[in-house]
């Protein structure tokens, strides 16, 4: 038999383990990833957190090889799925160089979008859609779009956080194309020395990202956590010489200013526009960028992004990594910084 219901089972899988049930599926999975997810992934899960319920899958396994030949990534054009597409995109490799980009409605730039279908979704982002053909076209891959409701199952009927269940369902719909795939390229958020699995119904599980994507391999689908040795720091200034990058990163979280002629937003409230300015100024990169941000405003308010890097660091992995380089680069800034937030939080015991 060929079909498979991996995809759905991965995707219960957080919904069981936190609620407390077993899995039933009339529909066969495949062996391996049965033995994955009974053997190593579920008594991880559980046994690091103790309010997760260690779940029992109760279906027919099928060993027969059904998978394709495409290598696939995601193209939502933030830095790390353009850091994949920098390292496969062309790899001399030909089992590792990306022939498809896979775009589906969990990019930050579509998700919350409620759309009731695919054709309603074109519609309300068509310059998010166009922009993702542009690049695919002047990269010379194939683009699959897809949507499915499983955002709405789990964040809209669970209610539970995005970020606590979005690699659950990345995973499940590309385990839905399985017969497509020979290798996904999934790009990871993290590296390896943020693995955490303490607190998994409540911390982004992009934290044991890899965990997953290991329980999700088999014999005929191979899933790599791409860029998971890599800082996000690196990957950033990595990207400051890729041209694609320097026409088309789109980190931004500001989902007002997504139109295609719309640079992103360089805010310093937007996370991901911060770690994007920041990092390329203590590359001294900024003008690689000109082209997808306004380089000139933050140069303009430099110490304003400097001051949440400082005072957020242990708030974020992403901005501690910057912090001990803000130190280096401006030492008198960072200093200034801290002393003043020192006054103004009263903490005037320790020395200036």
């Amino acid at each position: 038999m060929t079909e498979r219901a991996d995809g759905f089972v991965f995707l219960l899988l957080p919904v069981a383990m936190r609620e407390g049930h077993d899995i039933a599926s009339y529909l066969p999975i495949t062996k391996l990833f049965k033995e994955n997810l009974d053997k190593t992934l579920i008594p991880m899960l559980s046994e690091n957190d103790k309010t997760l319920y260690h779940t029992k899958i109760f279906a027919e396994t099928e060993e027969k090889l059904i998978g394709g030949s495409a290598v696939g990534t995601a193209n939502s054009l933030g830095v790390d799925s353009f850091y994949t597409i920098y390292k496969y995109g062309n790899c001399d490799d030909e089992s590792m160089r990306i022939t498809h980009f896979y775009m589906r409605a969990i990019s930050f730039d579509l998700w919350r979008t409620h759309s009731k279908n695919l054709f309603e979704l074109l519609r309300k982002k068509k310059h998010c859609y166009d922009r993702y053909r542009l690049v695919s076209k002047e990269l010379g891959k194939k683009l699959i779009l897809t949507f499915s409701n499983f955002i709405k199952f789990l964040c809209h009927m669970y209610g539970y956080v995005h970020t606590t269940v979005h690699v659950y369902i990345t995973l499940a719909e590309i385990l839905c194309f399985k017969k497509l795939w020979q290798t996904y390229l999934f790009s990871a958020g993290f590296t390896d020395k943020t693995l955490s699995m303490a607190d998994t119904r409540h911390e982004d599980c992009a934290h044991y990202e890899m965990a997953l994507t290991d329980a999700v391999t088999v014999s005929d689908l191979k899933v790599i956590c791409s860029g998971h040795d890599v800082s996000r720091f690196d990957k950033t200034n990595i990207l400051a010489d890729y041209a694609p990058a320097q026409k088309y990163l789109r980190p931004c979280f500001n989902f007002m200013q997504l139109r295609k002629d719309m640079k992103n937003c360089g805010r310093a409230l937007c996370p991901k526009c911060l770690r994007l300015l920041v990092a390329a100024d203590l590359a001294g990169n900024l003008e690689k960028f000109k082209n997808v941000v306004n380089i000139e405003k933050y140069k303009r308010h430099r110490r304003r992004y400097i001051r949440i890097v400082v005072w957020g660091r242990n708030r974020s992995p992403f901005l501690n990594e910057l912090y001990g380089r803000c130190v280096e680069k401006y030492p008198k800034m960072v200093k200034s910084i801290e002393r003043f937030r020192r006054f103004v939080t009263f903490d005037w015991k320790k020395k200036a």
